[in-house]
């Protein structure tokens, strides 16, 4: 039977009938995938479904369910989203901080790591999603962290911003000031103060964040202060902070007065002794008792109305008391009135019990009682001499050098250092570059002995007394008293004394010390010229150093120095001209190092003299003071190695021992000035002299460092 015949077209239509039901498989397969992700419970729910269409023969039954209706998925939360944070530096505050988060949401917003509420806020989103709240208080820094959470999802958003707040000004609103300001401040900040009269004083604060400076020209009166800061991480200025008043009260408070105890007062080691007097309202009373071994505090009191009173037991000793007062703002006092004491040792209880034997029974031993009696007027006589021994050549302190003054030596040590860095070896090589020789220029004579020959200069300038000076015999033999009580009179005038008896007898001591400086060191001279096998050095007159003798003393007494740095040196030691480098460079060491003992044993016997009780002991302790002065004093200005000194011709000889000695020297110099501290105590000046130190240090290598290697290319 042959096959049937297809009508023309079947194969056709057949063709497009699996391409349909391909395409429809294929949509059922791609819809069949979500359902599958759905929830066990809709394939059910679309069986039970009334309105699903009618089954197709040729699908399967779960592609009917592509058809049911499907639950709509949770949106996912978005996070909070932070407005732009300041980029500069934030100065004030409180910060405005907004951004975006979806509708009712709450945002706790917080600034930096602090959990104080201050440093916190809260915002609810708003329909229209947005929020914003204001976070009162930020740390100080760079790049303080402020977030955005949200309190429903914990999705959060965060920046960065760089804040400075005002700094704190810690000094009392209303209290009284010398003109010195204190506060806080980010660490290392610059931190500047002013007045409302446009003074200001600037000062870093330290690692701690306290600064403290000192408006010094703000007049007496109420004045109105604000400060602002300046941060490491940015040069923007903070905010002012908040203006306080204070009572500027730079005239210092009388001296207070000392009315008990009485004038020559005994009491017993250990005894409570009352000390009393009167003094400004408001100000604090320091009493001092002073000894050969030094001085020491021996109690504190507040002023009450005009009276103030303290009590203090002392050791075994003769004192001299006396008292300062400091007001309110800083201020201290002159000293008061000095107060004769002694203070006896403590009877021994066995001694008592062994005199009432019979042995001591007769009556020659009855008389000694009487013995006693000159030993009371002894002790008012410190008053009565008050006047009369009341000098700071009789009254300077003594070395001391126990485990406890060695902060005071280091600190002597390290002035030392600092005075030949900044000040000795700069000036060294100011000179050298000055005295350089030079060819003159256009023909022009050069000036500072440029255009003299070598020769003409010589060496023995370098020891206080030049080869070619006049000879001892060429001078009047009147000369050398005349420039000797001239050197007396000016190192006097060094300080104030107020008695003229006591006047007369300084002077006669400050002339013996001049007369016994002046010796030393022209016998030192002649004995090592003489150990060289040299002929022996000649002795004269050098009445041009009396300016030199003049500057000390004078200076001392401008700034207020006690004890005062003193010269009295007025005699040279000429060299014969046979004497070369190293010889004079010997010669020039032993002058110093006589002389700088002969003081050095002059201090040392100051430690135990006794305290000056009458007219014979004040002179002999005024004495020893000012050969210690002038000894020490005059060693350390001819150390300095240039001009006609004799510290050129040691450096020119040894430079080590050069150093060597000027840092004993100089250590021994500011141990024995140092123990007022009258300098350090103005603070201002200390300030003053450091930069000028430094100026001088910078100028004088810069002018060297010219000359050395600029000038000489020209």
């Amino acid at each position: 039977m042959s096959p049937p015949v297809r009508s023309r077209g079947s194969t056709g239509r057949l063709v497009a009938a699996l391409l349909g039901l391909g395409l429809a498989l294929a949509a059922t397969a791609a819809l069949a995938t979500p359902a599958t992700a759905a929830p066990a419970s809709a394939a059910p729910a679309a069986a039970r479904s009334d309105t699903a269409p009618p089954k197709s023969p040729g699908l399967a039954p779960s592609d009917t369910a592509s058809d049911a209706p499907t639950s709509t998925p949770t949106p996912t939360p978005a996070p909070p989203q932070l407005d732009p944070l300041p980029k500069s530096l934030v100065t004030t505050l409180p910060l405005a901080v907004s951004g975006t988060a979806d509708p009712g949401e709450v945002i706790d917003v917080s600034g930096g790591s602090s959990t104080n509420a201050d440093s916190r806020c809260t915002a609810t989103t708003g329909d229209d999603g947005r929020f914003r709240c204001a976070v009162q208080r930020l740390p100080d820094g760079p790049g303080v962290p402020v977030r955005a959470e949200s309190r429903t999802t914990g999705l959060a958003d965060s920046g960065r911003v760089d804040v400075l707040s005002p700094p704190t000004i810690t000094s009392a609103d209303g209290g009284a000031t010398g003109g010195g300001i204190r506060g806080t401040a980010y660490p290392g900040a610059t931190v500047t103060v002013t007045a409302e009269t446009g003074d200001s004083c600037s000062f870093p604060a330290d690692s701690a964040g306290n600064w403290g400076c000192v408006i010094s020209r703000l007049r007496d009166g109420n004045h109105s202060i604000t400060a602002t800061q300046v941060a490491p991480f940015s040069s923007t200025r903070s905010g002012a902070s908040r203006s306080i008043t204070v009572v500027v009260d730079t005239v210092a408070p009388g001296a207070p007065t000392l009315t008990s105890p009485a004038p020559g007062t005994s009491a017993t080691a250990g005894q409570s002794i009352a000390f009393g007097g009167a003094g400004e309202p408001g100000a604090s009373v320091t009493v001092y008792a002073s000894t050969s071994r030094g001085t020491s505090v021996a109690c504190t009191a507040a002023v009450t109305g005009t009276a103030w009173s303290c009590a203090a037991g002392l050791p075994q000793g003769d004192y001299l008391v006396s008292a300062l007062q400091r007001d309110s703002a800083g201020n201290v006092s002159a000293g008061s009135n000095a107060v004769a004491i002694s203070v006896e040792a403590v009877a021994a209880a066995p001694p008592a019990t062994t005199k009432p034997s019979p042995s001591k029974t007769p009556v020659p031993a009855q008389p000694a009682p009487p013995t006693a009696a000159p030993s009371s007027p002894s002790a008012p006589a410190h008053a009565e001499t008050k006047g009369w021994t009341d000098t700071p050549f009789s009254v300077a302190s003594a070395p001391v050098v126990t485990a406890a003054s060695m902060p005071g030596w280091l600190r002597s040590v390290g002035l030392a250092v600092a005075l030949l860095l900044l000040l000795v070896l700069p000036a060294r090589l100011l000179v050298a570059a000055l005295s350089r020789p030079r060819e003159p220029r256009d023909g022009r004579v050069a000036i500072f002995g440029r255009n003299r020959a070598r020769s003409e200069l010589g060496e023995a300038d370098a020891l206080l007394g030049s080869a070619h000076a006049a000879s001892a015999g060429s001078q009047p033999v009147w000369l050398a008293p005349v420039v000797g009580v001239t050197a007396a009179a000016l190192v006097t005038l060094s300080t104030s004394v107020q008695d003229a008896a006591a006047y007369l007898r300084l002077l006669g001591a400050v002339a013996l010390a001049v007369i016994g400086v002046n010796a030393i060191w022209v016998l030192a001279a002649r004995g090592m010229t003489r150990h060289l096998g040299l002929p022996l050095a000649r002795a004269i007159v050098r009445p041009g150093l009396l300016v030199v003798v003049a500057a000390t003393a004078l200076g001392s007494r401008f700034i207020g120095l006690e004890p005062a740095l003193l010269f009295g040196l007025v005699l040279g030691a000429v060299l014969p001209e046979a004497a070369d480098r190293i010889e004079r460079g010997r010669t020039a060491a032993v002058q110093l190092c006589a002389v700088a003992a002969f003081g050095v044993l002059a201090w040392l016997t100051v430690g135990v003299l006794p305290a000056p009780s009458g007219d014979a002991s004040a002179f002999v302790r005024e004495l020893a003071n000012s050969i210690a002065l002038i000894a020490i004093g005059s060693t350390a200005v001819a150390l300095l190695p240039f001009g006609g000194l004799a510290g050129r011709a040691v450096l020119r000889w040894s430079r080590p021992l050069w150093l060597a000695m000027a840092l004993v020297v100089y250590t021994v110099l500011f141990a024995l000035l140092l123990p007022v501290a009258s300098l350090v105590q103005t603070g201002g000046g200390v300030a003053v002299v450091v930069v000028g130190a430094l100026v001088f240090a910078a100028l004088s290598v810069s002018v060297w460092l010219w000359e050395r290697y600029v000038e000489p290319l020209r």
